[in-house]
């Protein structure tokens, strides 16, 4: 159900209203849902005995003072108390009446402190519409620098383009310095306006607003300000702004450009009557830099006495720096750099400083290669050259040196200052290289060791390697293929003839070779006696060895030639044999083996 209030003189304090319909919450076994939500009305329940009287409950959780009305007609009846609050502060009230039926309903609703009158039935004139109604305020307010200086104020209507109330719009924009107390006003028609580089003040911060009017009703509300600063002046004197912080106390505030604050500083000066003299009363001011703008901020806080006699200035000063002449001296270059070829050295030489017959001073000397580091000497006082030993540099390239000079600082001397500028480049070319005695001994020594380590590198292999084809074409009885099984070592060391005697098991008579000469052991001595029941007997002549075997009938003796014999071997008796046995052994080798046919 809708309901309306009207107020009379917009003050809600004088309660000269009057409800039309009243805002109910309906409550019962029907089970409708509240059209109201207040925690109050929820808490309230109310019963009768349907024939007196209505009880009614409620929770009730502030201090305020209420009362519960029943509605009759156009007044209203109050729900008397009943018993006493509890501890939970439940109220409780009755409200006697003996109109009880099935289409009876009791509407009842809180007042505050008996106001009865809130609702009154008293009406009010009405309103006219036009005197308050107000168009929507515009949107989207926004500046720009222009390119002469000025400033470009530009927003949006907040109508859609299509709406016909953008046809007779009209709007108000207001713009003043931070410092100002009134607005300046323009009406404009459209939704843009260009405020001239002449109409605003350079260095000072501006803000401004804009509201809107259309054919119907009052001017909307302001917009939000929007703010911005005008290019800085550097001939332009700055603003003092001054605020009262306390009875005694004022904090004077001004601006200057940034660029300007690199040249002059203003001064808070401050006298007490025009005739007075000024003083500095802000020595050390506090420095503020605003990084959307181009400007310093100065403030400083003041104790005054008596605020409203008292007299303030900014003085400009020139922003200056001092320096002492005796501990900023930066002496004069050498002059007349040499360099002179003084066979194992090189003599650098100068004249001295044209400051030298003021000041103590002593120089520093450069020299280096093109492509070497720098080397620099510090040369003592009053002396104006330096030897450079040739040893010390590489032969045969070119060297420059430079000198400057230095002052000399003493405990009790006040002159201080940096060194002078370094001389021009002076060049030389340093001497060729020479051989000198040790050096050509150690070069010959070095050149032999080196040949004889090459020489035994390639001879010993070459030696060893023919040593050992040697050995092996040296012919040897052990390699021979031929004599595997039975062989005898005869001694060579007796050029006397020798009887080599076979013994009857061949691995037990011949013995190993010792230190290349081949021996034979328990052999029979040739003088002893040699009977014809010997199996077998052998005997040297010249290159021949002979195998005798011995036969009940007749024998054959095998000779075996070694190289370089002419005789051919042949078939003899047992006489010639015989003969043969005591004749001489002339081998030229170290060793034989010999084997024998039975």
């Amino acid at each position: 159900m809708s309901s309306a209030c009207f107020f009379s003189n917009g003050n809600r304090l004088k309660e000269k209203c009057y409800c039309r319909d009243m805002a109910v919450q309906h409550s019962g076994p029907s089970g409708r849902r509240p059209t109201l939500s207040s925690p109050l009305l929820k808490s309230l329940q109310c019963y009768n005995d349907y024939n007196s009287y209505v009880h009614c409950k409620w929770s009730q959780h502030t201090n305020m003072t209420l009362q519960l009305r029943f509605k009759k007609g156009n007044h209203s009846k109050e729900c008397m108390p009943y018993g006493n609050a509890s501890e939970h502060r439940r109220f409780q009230c009755r409200y006697k009446t003996r109109a009880f039926s099935i289409g009876i309903k009791h509407t009842v609703f809180f007042l505050k402190e008996k106001t009865e009158t809130i609702c009154s039935s008293v009406p009010h004139r009405p309103l006219n519409l036009s005197q308050h109604l107000r168009a929507r305020p515009p949107v989207n307010l926004s500046t720009h620098v222009e390119g002469d200086g000025g400033q470009r104020l530009t927003w949006s209507s907040s109508y859609p383009s299509t709406s016909s109330l953008n046809k007779n719009i009209t709007y108000q924009l207001s713009y003043r310095t931070e410092t100002q107390d009134n607005w300046t006003t323009e009406d404009v028609t459209n939704t843009s306006m260009k405020l001239e580089k002449q109409l605003l003040l350079p260095g000072l911060r501006y803000e401004a607003r804009v509201r809107a009017r259309v054919s119907v009703g009052q001017w909307s509300h302001w917009s939000p300000v929007v703010t911005w600063y005008t290019e800085d002046d550097a001939g332009q004197f700055p603003s003092l702004h001054c605020v009262l912080d306390g009875e005694k106390e004022v904090i004077c505030s001004w601006e200057v450009n940034r660029e300007l604050a690199h040249f002059i500083t203003y001064q808070l000066a401050c006298r007490h009557n025009q005739t007075a003299p000024s003083e500095r009363c802000c020595v050390n001011p506090t420095v503020t830099s605003d990084l959307s703008r181009k400007a310093l901020k100065y403030s400083c806080s003041l104790t005054v006495a008596d605020p409203a006699h008292l007299l303030l200035e900014l003085q400009p000063t020139r922003n200056a720096k001092i320096f002492m002449s005796r501990e900023h001296i930066r002496p004069d270059p050498p002059q007349q750099i040499k360099v002179e070829d003084k066979g194992e050295r090189w003599m650098v030489q100068w004249k001295d400083s044209i400051t030298a017959s003021k000041l103590k001073l002593y120089y520093q000397l450069c020299y280096y290669r093109t492509e070497d580091e720098k080397s620099i000497v510090n040369i003592s006082e009053g002396s104006t050259s330096l030897p450079i030993l040739d040893a010390s540099l590489v032969p045969s390239q070119r060297y420059q040196v430079k000198v400057r000079t230095l002052i000399v600082f003493e405990k009790d001397s006040n002159f201080r200052g940096i060194p002078s500028e370094w001389t021009k480049p002076v060049a030389w070319i340093s001497h060729k290289a020479t051989w000198s005695p040790a050096t050509l001994i150690y070069l010959a020594v070095s050149v032999v060791v080196a040949t004889v380590f090459l020489t035994l590198y390639c001879t010993i292999p070459a030696c060893q390697r023919r040593v050992i084809l040697w050995v092996d074409s040296v012919p040897s009885p052990g390699k021979s293929k031929i004599l595997k099984n039975t062989f005898c070592s005869v001694s060579p060391c007796s050029s006397s003839d020798a009887l080599l005697w076979p013994a009857e098991d061949s691995e037990k008579k011949c013995l190993e070779q010792d230190e290349g000469c081949w021996k034979c052991d328990n052999l029979p001595s040739p003088a002893e006696g040699v009977t014809s029941s010997d199996t077998s007997s052998m005997s040297f002549s010249g290159p021949y060895i002979f195998c005798q075997v011995s036969d009940s009938q007749s024998h054959s003796v095998s000779f075996v030639k070694y190289p370089g014999a002419e005789n051919f071997s042949s078939t003899h008796s047992r006489s010639d044999t015989q003969k043969q046995r005591h004749s001489a052994l002339n081998v030229p080798f170290l060793s034989a083996f010999v084997f024998y046919n039975c």
